[in-house]
């Protein structure tokens, strides 16, 4: 079993940059189209977000500055496109989307770990490899000794020896606890329950879409996207054998889902009203994600 992590997220309550909020657009209404999204429309549309103009613009800059974003210009017009890197990342993004909740891991029964040391005068150095391991999908199960289900020794390895970590050891296999003890309390899940209970209440009480203008709706949703994708992060996503009894991840995507893709059509409707107000003949390339 692998995992393709690349990014880190964040928890439920935290806000999410205008940098993600400007891909998680790309990502619900211009995934795959041809033609670069008009940059006024993006202003417009993070405007709804409650992001104002120069945030926007310093966060497209940003993009543009780590290649996730391209610039091109048509006389006084200006637009963003995916650059390859963006694409990649979005579409590693989208496989996420479409399995969580939604397939159980396959798992062999085994787990990756690997054991280093890092000396307490090197502090950076510590924070720096266990924040990449966490990426990973590990957590500490003892001081020094990492683990996870997923088969990526070597990605693991690899990563702490492009930190300067040396001396790791790693194997993957069969790890014996105590009889009741598991290696999954190496992970809080009582918080990421408690993240899982809050968003459950956070949908039931949405409006759902059927009194929303469609700026609410647009703000509504991509809202609701940011908050789903915090699990990426939150959630070690490990086969349901391995998870506490009547664990919620099914149940809070098929909410999700279900909200997420009611408030499509309003939400589309206002994110063409943008692309139409700068590039009527682009307002068809909008092309929003469902899930269902």
């Amino acid at each position: 079993m692998s995992d393709t992590r690349q990014a880190p997220t964040v928890s439920i309550g935290r806000k999410r940059s205008p940098a993600h909020q400007i891909l998680t657009l790309f990502g619900d209404y211009w995934w795959g189209a041809d033609a670069p999204m008009p940059t006024g429309a993006l202003l417009a549309a993070m405007s709804d977000l409650g992001v104002k103009a120069p945030a926007t613009r310093a966060s497209l800059t940003r993009l543009t500055d780590r290649d996730l974003l391209v610039l091109s210009k048509s006389g006084r017009r200006t637009s963003h496109a995916l650059t390859d890197r963006g694409a990649a990342v979005l579409a590693d993004e989208a496989r996420w989307l479409q399995r969580f909740g939604r397939e159980d891991p396959v798992w062999d029964g085994l787990w990756s770990a690997v054991l280093f040391s890092i000396p307490e005068k090197e502090r950076p150095l510590r924070h720096a490899a266990r924040t990449r391991l966490r990426w990973l999908g590990y957590a500490p199960l003892y001081d020094g000794v990492w683990i996870s289900p997923f088969d990526s020794v070597g990605t693991a390895v690899d990563a702490l020896g492009s930190l300067g970590v040396g001396q790791v050891s790693s194997f993957r296999g069969v790890l014996a606890t105590a009889p009741g003890d598991s290696p999954t309390r190496a992970w809080d899940l009582s918080e990421v329950e408690q993240e899982y209970a809050e968003f459950l209440t956070r949908v039931a009480t949405g409006d759902g879409g059927e009194t929303l203008t469609p700026a609410a709706a647009l703000e509504q949703r991509t809202s609701l996207m940011l908050a789903w994708q915090s699990f990426r992060h939150a959630e070690p996503g490990h086969p349901m054998r391995l998870m506490p009894a009547a664990w919620p991840r099914e149940r809070a995507r098929d909410a999700f889902v279900a909200v997420y893709d009611a408030l499509g059509p309003a939400a589309e409707e206002r994110m063409r009203e943008h692309v139409a107000a700068i590039e009527p003949a682009l307002a068809g390339v909008v092309r929003p994600q469902r899930l269902s």
